[in-house]
């Protein structure tokens, strides 16, 4: 499996108590303009693995030791107006989802919110670092 894939998975995990809140399989690709996640609120769109590779050493036997890492955006937009309670418990279940992730030296999580009209976009970044 995928880091995506095993990232939704624990989404879905950490979300399920959660009854305001879908998750996607699909990409957050654009649709008529707008991205997936502004057209369908309240609903978690996973986007694609972004792999970046860096050689940290070059061995005696001319092979290289690689880091790798993984980045993986998140998006949900809720409505500005009729924000729901439990948004707070929804950010840090989204933010504790990259925890599960094995076989990482290093994760790191963020999110930023951008308000337009009356949508709050919440962005999430996942970083993971592997050797």
């Amino acid at each position: 499996m995928s880091v995506r894939s095993d990232l939704i998975s624990q989404i879905t995990t950490n979300l399920s108590a959660t009854s305001n809140i879908t998750i996607s399989s699909e990409l957050p690709f654009i649709s008529g303009g707008n991205p997936l996640y502004s057209t369908n609120m309240n609903t978690v769109y996973v986007g694609e693995q972004d792999i970046e590779k860096e050689t940290l050493y070059v061995t005696l036997d001319s092979g290289n030791v690689e880091q790798t890492t993984t980045t993986i955006n998140a998006y949900v937009a809720t409505d500005a107006k009729e924000q729901f309670s439990d948004i707070n418990n929804v950010i840090s279940s989204l933010l504790l989802a990259g925890d599960v992730i094995s076989n990482t030296v290093e994760v790191t999580k963020s999110y930023e919110t951008e308000i337009a009209d009356d949508v709050i976009t919440y962005t999430f970044e996942y970083n993971f670092t592997t050797i």
